[in-house]
């Protein structure tokens, strides 16, 4: 039997969507396997081990490598049990330093070390995988897939609105305060909406909105809570005119893909994975700490033709059901 550890996956992510699609294409294609979700309330280590001990010996069982720095303390168990396979979407150890934070790398290090396999969304991800682990380790690349719905739609490029969009999870590794800084640096008539669950009782959340009183642009400047359904979330982003992502870190950033599927001209900051994964897509590299050249790159956007070749949950999912069985 087969059993995927991950994070609650009702919230909405670009990890989470990889999660569930392969979830969704393994049951209905011949490859039982059972999703065992740890809600953030119950990521202590004995909450997680009572969850673990439940499955049989010799079980094959992937874990999101949200769960896996949490359980470090138990490798060598898990790895004698049962066969590992790690899915990284990006080390959390990179979240939030950029060198990496010493302890949680060290905890890493020990679970990635006892996996059997690890997969990864990107190149560059496996390299920074490699870096952490003490020992060679199979690591397969898949990245993700798009949705159908975002090719079939199109942009109407007749739009004559000004409005700059950002989605993702309101964290401090998305940057999301050049956004606003660089807002600030142009005409009145462009705007900024972002889009992502925005608790304002998160300190991050309350950084943002002061920045935005600061420089008075509670005009300008609209947060939106997540959009669970997708037809409303690509009526927001086809009326858009540019698409920016201005992260400081991503394991691959799957947003950008989604928007450039639409024809929505990209934005994003010059980090390896979307020097990776945006070739041959309409997209301008900025430094982020050059809030000119953003708003020059912005200025400057034109709609993408598409005619890139976008992968399907399905591919994923058969080559996640190839490393499963061989």
């Amino acid at each position: 039997m087969n059993y995927f550890i991950t994070p609650d996956l009702t919230s909405i992510s670009g990890g989470n969507k990889y999660d569930i699609n392969v979830l969704k294409y393994l049951n209905s294609n011949r490859c039982k396997i059972i999703n065992i979700p740890i809600p953030q309330a119950r990521m202590r280590l004995e909450k997680i081990f009572f969850n673990l001990k439940a499955i049989p010996n010799r079980s094959t069982v992937i874990i999101d490598g949200l769960i896996a720095s949490n359980i470090s303390y138990l490798s060598k168990i898990l790895s004698k049990k049962y066969r590992i396979i790690l899915l990284i979407h990006h080390p959390v150890s990179y979240e939030n330093h950029q060198y990496g934070n010493i302890l949680i790398k060290l905890k890493e290090k020990q679970i990635f070390s006892s996996a059997s396999q690890i997969i990864t969304v990107s190149k560059t991800m496996k390299r920074v995988i490699k870096k952490i682990l003490n020992k060679e380790i199979d690591i397969k690349v898949i990245s993700p897939g798009v949705d159908d719905i975002f090719w079939k739609h199109k942009k109407n490029n007749d739009t004559n609105g000004y409005n700059i969009i950002t989605t993702g999870s309101i964290i401090p590794r998305k940057n999301l305060e050049t956004c606003i800084e660089t807002l600030n640096h142009m005409d009145d008539k462009w705007t900024l909406t972002i889009i992502g669950k925005n608790d304002k009782r998160n300190s991050y959340f309350s950084y943002l909105s002061s920045l935005v009183d600061e420089y008075e642009l509670n005009d300008r400047v609209k947060f939106l809570d997540c959009i669970d359904d997708i037809n409303v979330l690509i009526d927001f982003l086809k009326k858009a005119k540019v698409y920016l992502c201005l992260s400081k870190y991503e394991g691959y950033g799957m947003a950008n893909i989604e928007c450039a599927a639409l024809g929505l001209p990209l934005v994003v900051s010059d980090i390896p994975v979307f020097r990776e994964n945006l070739v041959g897509y309409r997209r301008k590299y900025v430094n982020l700490r050059n809030v000119k050249s953003i708003v020059s790159a912005i200025v400057e956007s034109s709609p993408i033709k598409k005619n890139i070749k976008l992968k399907t949950w399905e591919e994923v999912g058969n080559s996640f059901k190839r490393v499963l069985y061989g």
